[in-house]
C-alpha cells in the first residue's frame, strides 16, 4: 500500500516520523524533517506503521547523495543522506526530546554540541561477521541476519580498510576463515598499524599464522578459542605484547590489549576529557566505576589528586590500565581493581570510604541497579558519560530525586553518519 506523507521529524534510532491521514504515526527510514515522500507500508503494528521510502516528491535542502555503496542495504548507518550540520541539529534535537519523553520537567542545561574532527574514517576499530562459503566478511543486512559483504567501509580508518582488503587476497587467511565466525580489526594509531582477532573452532597451522601476520598493515595478530585471554601474539616478538597504543593528554600513551574496549572515535574521546578538565573540579579523591582500560581515571589523575580507584569487571581491561600506569610512571595513587561497580560501592559504604568526584560511563543500558548506593559514597560531583540518551535521561531522573543537580550538559557527535551520539553530564550533589 503506497502513501504520501510529510515527515513530521527525525526521532530515536533515525527515521523520520509522519502521520497517515487518520493520524497513525508512521516511520520512515532515510527521511529528513519537512519532506513529502512517497512509501510503500511494510508493516502495521495497529497503532503506527513502518514503511520504505519510495520516491522524494519534495526533499530538504540538507539532503545529499550518501557516499556509501552499501548504504540504505548495510544496518550500519541512518545519517549519510542528511549534510553533516543537519545530523548535529538532528541529534541535538533527539536530545532534547528523550529527557522530555522521560519526564524530565526542567530545562536541559546544554552547553554545547562538539563535532566530530572527521566525518568520515574516524572508526578505530572493526567487527566483522565472517561466512566462509564464498568469504563473506562484513556486516549484517539492514532488518536481515544475512552477511553483506564489503571491501571497504566509510567509517573506518583506511588502515583498517586496507587490512580487510589484504585478508580477502591472503592465501593463509582464505584457509584459517573456513572455520572463524567473527574478526575484529582494531588500529593502534602510535604505530600506524592495526591488529586482528579472529574467533576460531580449531587451533590454527602455525604456517598460516605466519604468513597472516606478514601481512604489512598488521602489528600482530591473535585468535580465540575459550578462556579470558586470546591465543598471541603472532609475531610472537611484537611490540608490548601486541598492545595498541594511543595518544592521551598531554604526555600520557595508552597501551590496550586487542579486543579490550576503547572508545571507537578517539578524537571525540579526547575532547570529552579536556572537557572534564577544563571544569577544574575540586578534588582530592575519584572513583571511576567503569573503568575499562583507565580511560578517564589515568588521565584525570593531577597534582591534587591523592587518590584514584578505578574498578571493571574486564581483567584484561584492568590489566592495560596497570600496565599503562607502569609505562608511564604513574606513582602509588591510582588503584585499578577488577570488580563489580556494585562491589566497589558496597566495600567502600562497609568501609566508610568517601570520593569527591564519581565517574560513571556504562554501558548501554545504564547504571539504574547502583544509583541508591551514589550518595552515600559521593561527596561533591558527579560525571556521567552515557552513549545511550534514553538510559541517561532515566538515570538522571532517579539521580535529582537522590539529591543530585544537574549542572552541565554536551552532546559530542562519537558516531558521525549514525543516530547514535555521546553525552557528558555534570551534577553536583547538594549540600
Amino acid at each position: 500500500m503506497e502513501k504520501v506523507v510529510r515527515i513530521e521529524k527525525v526521532v530515536f534510532g533515525g527515521e523520520g516520523l509522519g502521520r497517515l491521514p487518520d493520524g497513525k504515526v508512521l516511520f520512515v527510514p532515510y527521511s529528513l524533517p519537512g519532506e513529502l515522500v512517497k512509501v510503500k507500508i511494510v508493516k502495521d503494528f495497529g497503532d503506527y506503521a513502518e514503511a520504505d521510502l519510495i520516491d522524494l516528491l519534495e526533499p530538504s535542502p540538507e539532503r545529499r547523495d550518501p557516499l556509501c555503496p552499501y548504504y540504505g542495504v548495510c544496518g550500519g548507518c541512518q545519517f549519510q543522506h542528511a549534510v553533516y550540520q543537519a545530523q548535529l541539529n538532528l541529534k541535538k534535537t533527539i536530545l532534547y526530546e528523550t529527557f522530555a519523553r522521560a519526564g524530565w520537567k526542567e530545562e536541559v542545561p546544554l552547553e554545547g554540541v562538539v563535532p566530530s574532527p572527521k566525518e568520515f574514517f574516524y572508526r578505530n576499530r572493526l567487527r566483522l561477521h565472517v561466512e566462509a562459503e564464498s568469504l563473506k566478511m562484513g556486516f549484517v543486512k539492514r532488518k536481515s541476519h544475512e552477511v553483506l559483504r564489503i571491501e571497504r567501509c566509510l567509517l573506518a580508518e583506511e588502515v583498517l580498510n586496507q587490512v580487510l582488503l589484504s585478508l580477502y587476497q591472503t592465501p593463509s587467511w582464505l584457509r584459517l576463515s573456513t572455520y572463524s565466525k567473527r574478526i575484529k580489526i582494531e588500529s593502534s594509531p602510535l604505530d600506524g598499524k592495526a591488529t586482528l582477532i579472529f574467533w576460531t573452532a580449531f587451533r590454527p597451522n602455525k604456517q598460516d599464522l605466519e604468513e597472516l601476520s606478514s601481512l604489512p598493515q598488521l602489528k600482530a595478530s591473535f585468535y580465540w578459542m575459550k578462556g579470558r585471554h586470546p591465543e598471541g601474539p603472532f609475531p610472537e616478538d611484537a611490540s608490548f605484547g601486541g598492545r595498541r597504543l594511543f595518544q592521551g593528554p598531554e604526555q600520557l600513551v595508552y597501551y590496550v590489549q586487542p579486543g579490550v574496549f576503547v572508545q571507537t572515535n578517539w578524537g571525540i574521546n579526547l575532547a570529552i576529557i579536556e572537557t572534564i578538565k577544563s571544569w577544574g573540579l575540586d578534588c582530592e579523591t575519584v572513583l571511576d566505576l567503569h573503568c575499562g582500560m583507565g580511560n578517564f581515571v589515568l588521565a584525570l589523575l593531577s597534582e591534587g589528586i591523592t587518590k584514584a580507584l578505578g574498578v571493571d569487571t574486564d581483567l584484561r581491561a584492568i590489566e592495560d590500565g596497570l600496565y599503562t600506569a607502569e609505562r608511564n610512571g604513574i606513582n602509588g595513587r591510582l588503584d585499578l581493581r577488577q570488580m563489580s561497580s556494585t562491589e566497589a560501592l558496597y566495600q567502600a559504604i562497609k568501609q566508610g570510604e568517601e570520593f569527591d568526584l564519581m565517574v560513571l560511563d556504562p554501558p548501554r543500558g545504564g547504571c539504574k541497579e547502583i544509583l541508591r548506593f551514589l550518595p552515600e559514597v559521593n561527596r561533591k560531583y558527579l560525571v556521567y558519560v552515557s552513549c545511550d540518551a534514553p538510559t541517561l535521561a532515566r538515570d538522571l531522573k532517579i539521580l535529582k530525586d537522590l539529591g543530585y543537580v544537574l549542572k552541565k550538559v554536551y552532546l559530542f557527535d562519537m558516531f558521525p553518519q549514525t543516530y547514535h551520539f555521546e553525552v557528558l553530564s555534570l551534577l553536583e550533589k547538594k549540600a
